[in-house]
C-alpha cells in the first residue's frame, strides 16, 4: 500500500526520468578558494600534474590547513584524489572569496562559540524514542536509496541533479499530512549552481526558537559517466527520509524545531551545507545540535555497526550519541574514528560554531571502495538497507531525545487472513498462498509462515506468494500470515491446516536454509531448473548462491551457459530404495565447461544439512567445454533425517568445499533420508 502510493508520487512529480542519460553540465571555470587539509598537498599537487595542470596557487598555510586558488572546474578532479589516495568524502571547503579562505586558517574560527542555547544532554525519552524506533522499515529506506540512485548522476550542475532535489521535495512533502500546518518542505536554491538543497521543518511546539538539525547531502559525484551514488550519499538521504515518514505517521511533535536537510553541491566543497550554515550563523539561528549522515549503508570490511567521527566534531554531543546507542541500541558495536580536514558536511556546521556529530558506516580503513564510481550501486552494498536501518533508529534516538516532545499513534492491531488454500484442503507443487490485511494508518507489509517459518513478505495488496511444497514433508502443515501496519503494530492470523501431497523427487527451495531441498522421504532428489546459472547476474541463478545458509558465495563474472556454471544435481539410490545409512547412491551433477584443462568438479556429501561438515566424494575433470554431466557413487552415511551434497565447479583453484574466484559456482542439494534412530 506504501510503495504503491509512493509510485503514484513518483509519477507526479518526476519531470525528467531517473534513468535518463544525463551528463553532467560543465562546471564554469573561474577562479575559486578552497581550504583542505595540509596532509593532502602533495596528493594535490601530483594530482595536477598527472592531469597535465599547473600546480595550484597556495594562498595561505597552518601547520594543519591550506588555502589553494584552483579552477572551479578542477574541483572534481579534487574530490576523486582525495578519495582515491585519502579515503574522504569531499576532504575540502569551497570559499567565495579569498579572504574567506584566509579566515578559515585560523583555528580560533572553528573553535569559536556559536551563538546557540547551552542544551543538557539527558535521556528521559524512551517511550517516544522506543515508539519511533518500531516504526522504522528497512524496505522502505531502500526503495528511496533505489530510487536516487536511479539517476544518472546527482552532480550539482546537472540536470538529474535538479530533477533528484525536485523529486525529494515532493516525496517528502508526500509524507506530511494535510493536517500538519506546522511542517513545512522548502528548496533553498544557490545562486551559483543549478541544483536547490532541500529542508523539512518541523516546528517545535514550546522551544521553538531552538533548532536540531539532521542532515545528508543529495548530490553525487562525477566523472563525467554514471554515478549513482547509492551509498554516498542515497543512504544518507534515505535514512533521513525513514525518520520523517515515521515521525509524520506517529504525529510526532517536537519541544524543539527539528530541520531535515538534503543538502546539495558536497561533492565540490561542501558548499550546499556551507551557505546554510553560514546564513545560519549569520541570521544567529540558535541551532542547538547538527548530526551529519553521510554513508549509512555499506558494512561488509567490518564488524563494527557505527563509527563515531572524533575530529571537528563536537566531543560533548558526542558523548551524547554513543549513550543513546548504549541505551537504545545497546546490540550495536561503535568505535571512533578520524576522517580528516572537510570530510563532510558536519564541518561547515563545525567551521560556523556549531555542535556536530557524524556516526559513520564503518571505521575509515573499511569503508565503501565504490564510492565516487560507477559501481556505488545497492548491490555493492549487499542488495539491501539492512545496515541503514541501524542509523534509522540512532536518528529516531538523536530527534526524540534532543528535541524531546512525543508521538500518538493508532495501537490498534491490523486485520489479517488467510483466503487461499482453504482449511483442508490437499495441496501438491507450488500452491499461491493469498491473505486479506487491512488497516486504518495502512498495511506496511504481510509475512507468510508456514508451520511458523518465515517464507515471504509481500508488501503490496493483493498480498500472496507462491509456495513450493516440495520443501517440505508431506502431510499436515499450518499457514498463517502476519501484517503489519505502518506504525509498526502487527497482528497473525488464525492458522489454516493443509495437507501437502507430492509425488514428485523435484526439489524446492527452503528458504530457511537457502538451498534446494526434497523434504519428503523417496529414492531420488533432483534439483530440476533450481540451479541454472552462476550467481546474482550469471543466468541469474535463482536463489543465489543456493548453498546452504548463504555459506558460499559464487563468482559473478561471465556469462550464462558460456563460462562455468552447475546446472543441476541429481541424488539417487542404486538399487531404487528410499534414502537410508549404508545405501549406495549416485550423484549426477550436470555443469557447463569453459575449459577442459582449467575446469573441475568437486563433489562433498554431509550427514546433516543444518550443521554441515562436508566430506569430499571426488575431484573431476571436464572432457571438453560445453554442457557435461559428471557422476560419482558414495555411501549414505548415518546422520540426520536431512543430508546434502555440494558441487564446487571451479576454474583453476585447490579442492576445497568453499573456493573464492570469478568463475566459480557452489550449489548445495539438501534430500530428506531416514534417520539411523529408525533403523534399530
Amino acid at each position: 500500500m506504501y510503495m504503491k502510493r509512493l509510485a503514484s508520487v513518483l509519477l507526479v512529480l518526476c519531470s525528467v526520468s531517473a534513468f535518463a542519460k544525463a551528463p553532467p553540465a560543465k562546471a564554469p571555470d573561474r577562479e575559486v578558494w578552497i581550504t583542505l587539509g595540509s596532509d593532502a598537498l602533495e596528493h594535490v599537487n601530483a594530482a595536477f600534474a598527472n592531469a597535465g595542470h599547473a600546480a595550484p596557487s597556495m594562498r595561505g598555510q597552518t601547520a594543519d590547513v591550506t588555502a589553494l586558488r584552483v579552477r572551479e572546474s578542477q574541483l572534481n578532479l579534487i574530490s576523486r584524489m582525495m578519495h582515491e589516495k585519502l579515503n574522504r568524502c569531499g576532504g575540502f571547503i569551497y570559499h567565495d572569496t579569498e579572504a574567506a579562505a584566509l579566515t578559515a586558517l585560523d583555528p580560533s574560527v572553528a573553535a569559536k562559540a556559536a551563538k546557540a542555547t547551552a542544551v543538557t544532554y539527558s535521556l528521559d525519552n524512551a517511550s517516544t524514542v522506543n515508539a519511533l524506533q518500531a516504526g522504522v522499515q528497512e524496505l522502505a529506506i531502500r526503495w528511496v536509496i533505489d530510487h536516487l540512485s536511479s539517476y544518472a548522476t546527482r552532480y550539482y550542475t546537472s540536470t538529474t541533479g535538479v530533477a533528484s532535489a525536485n523529486w525529494l521535495k515532493g516525496h517528502w512533502e508526500s509524507l506530511v499530512p494535510p493536517a500538519r500546518s506546522d511542517v513545512t518542505v522548502e528548496l533553498f536554491n544557490h545562486a551559483s549552481w543549478a541544483q536547490p538543497s532541500v529542508i523539512l521543518t518541523i516546528t517545535g511546539t514550546t522551544l521553538s526558537e531552538e533548532v536540531v538539525v539532521l542532515g545528508g547531502h543529495l548530490d553525487s559525484t562525477s566523472n563525467g559517466s554514471t554515478a549513482p551514488g547509492a551509498d554516498d550519499d542515497a543512504s544518507g538521504i534515505a535514512t533521513l527520509t525513514e525518520v520523517i515518514r515515521v515521525a509524520m505517521l506517529q504525529n510526532y511533535r517536537p519541544e524543539r524545531t527539528v530541520k531535515f536537510m538534503a543538502y546539495a553541491a558536497e561533492e565540490v566543497g561542501l558548499r550546499g551545507s556551507s551557505a546554510i550554515a553560514t546564513k545560519y550563523a549569520a541570521d544567529a539561528v540558535d541551532v542547538v545540535g547538527v548530526l551529519q549522515l553521510d554513508m549509512t549503508n555499506y558494512n561488509l570490511r567490518s564488524n563494527i555497526d557505527v563509527a563515531l567521527v572524533s575530529d571537528r566534531t563536537n566531543a560533548a554531543q558526542n558523548t551524547f550519541v554513543t549513550n543513546l546507542i548504549d541505551t537504545y541500541q545497546p546490540e550495536l558495536e561503535w568505535t571512533t574514528t578520524t576522517c580528516g580536514y572537510a570530510c563532510s558536511d558536519h564541518a561547515s556546521w563545525t567551521s560556523a560554531g556549531f555542535a556536530a556529530s557524524m556516526p559513520f558506516e564503518a571505521p575509515l580503513s573499511a569503508s565503501n571502495p565504490y564510492i565516487h564510481t560507477v559501481n556505488d550501486t545497492l548491490h555493492n552494498s549487499g542488495g539491501d538497507a539492512r545496515h541503514a536501518l541501524k542509523f534509522a533508529k540512532l536518528a529516531a534516538a538523536y530527534v526524540a531525545e534532543l528535541a524531546k516532545g512525543g508521538v500518538t499513534i493508532d495501537e490498534t492491531p491490523p486485520e489479517v487472513a488467510i483466503t487461499a488454500p482453504a482449511a483442508g484442503s490437499t495441496v501438491a507443487g507450488v500452491t499461491t498462498v493469498t491473505a486479506s490485511a487491512t488497516d486504518a494508518s495502512g498495511v506496511n507489509r504481510v509475512e507468510f509462515f508456514v508451520d511458523g517459518e518465515l517464507k515471504a513478505t509481500d508488501t503490496t495488496a493483493p498480498y500472496a506468494f507462491d509456495w513450493d511444497t516440495a520443501a517440505v514433508p508431506n502431510g499436515s502443515h499450518i499457514v498463517t500470515a502476519r501484517a503489519v501496519d505502518l506504525v509498526g503494530v502487527a497482528a497473525t492470523s488464525a492458522g489454516v491446516s493443509v495437507t501437502v501431497s507430492n509425488a514428485t523427487s523435484t526439489a524446492g527451495f527452503d528458504s530457511v536454509l537457502r538451498a534446494p531441498r526434497c523434504a519428503s522421504a523417496s529414492n531420488a532428489c533432483d534439483s530440476g531448473t533450481l540451479l541454472n546459472g552462476r550467481g546474482g547476474f550469471v543466468g541469474p541463478e535463482v536463489n543465489a548462491p543456493n548453498t546452504i545458509k548463504n555459506s558460499c558465495r559464487d563468482g559473478l563474472s561471465g556469462a550464462h551457459l558460456v563460462d562455468q556454471s552447475n546446472e543441476r544435481i541429481v541424488v539417487s539410490t542404486l538399487d531404487g530404495t528410499n534414502f537410508a545409512p549404508g545405501k549406495l547412491v549416485r550423484v549426477d551433477a550436470t555443469v557447463f565447461a569453459y575449459n577442459k584443462l582449467n575446469d573441475k568438479l568437486d563433489l562433498f556429501y554431509a550427514a546433516d544439512a543444518n550443521n554441515p561438515v562436508w566430506q569430499l566424494i571426488t575431484t573431476m575433470p571436464v572432457p571438453s567445454k560445453g554442457l557435461h554431466t559428471l557422476s560419482a557413487t558414495y555411501t549414505l552415511p548415518e546422520g540426520d533425517a536431512a543430508q546434502a551434497v555440494r558441487a564446487v565447479f571451479r576454474n583453476r583453484g585447490s579442492t576445497a568445499p568453499c573456493v573464492e574466484g570469478n568463475y566459480n559456482d557452489h550449489d548445495d542439494l539438501i534430500f530428506a533420508a531416514q534417520p539411523s534412530a529408525l533403523l534399530r
